[in-house]
């Protein structure tokens, strides 16, 4: 809860189990600063994981840098070094450009939507 005048959080990073898929959400802006909220919640989700799915809904995400690509790609990697399938869903905007730009737009298994990962899944 924020009191008096602290500004809103510009990023934020949850889990929740949809059944038995671990799925994280990142909303806002995804830079230097908030590299660190992602991966503190990433390594939760790491060491909760009971299935062998991890999706990351990226669909609140307003803007992402190339930090915050550095984070996803180290996302894809600890899922490949667990034996994990690691979905993104909902990249959209300013992502979708920097993920073409960088030749990473097919490095990662993307889905529009956490529900159609989880048909996939």
């Amino acid at each position: 809860m924020l009191v008096g005048n602290e500004p809103e959080p510009s990023f934020t990073a949850t889990s929740g189990l949809h059944g038995a898929t671990l799925v994280v959400r990142a909303s806002g802006e995804l830079d230097h600063y908030h590299t660190p909220v992602l991966r503190a919640e990433m390594d939760r989700a790491w060491n909760a994981l009971q299935s062998q799915t991890l999706i990351l809904d990226l669909s609140a995400l307003t803007f992402c840098d190339s930090s915050g690509i550095g984070e996803l790609l180290q996302a894809r990697h600890q899922g490949q070094a667990r034996g994990v399938r690691f979905i993104l869903t909902g990249i959209q905007g300013n992502l979708v450009r920097r993920l073409n730009l960088a030749g990473l737009a097919q490095v990662f298994e993307v889905f529009p939507s956490v529900a159609e990962a989880l048909e996939a899944a």
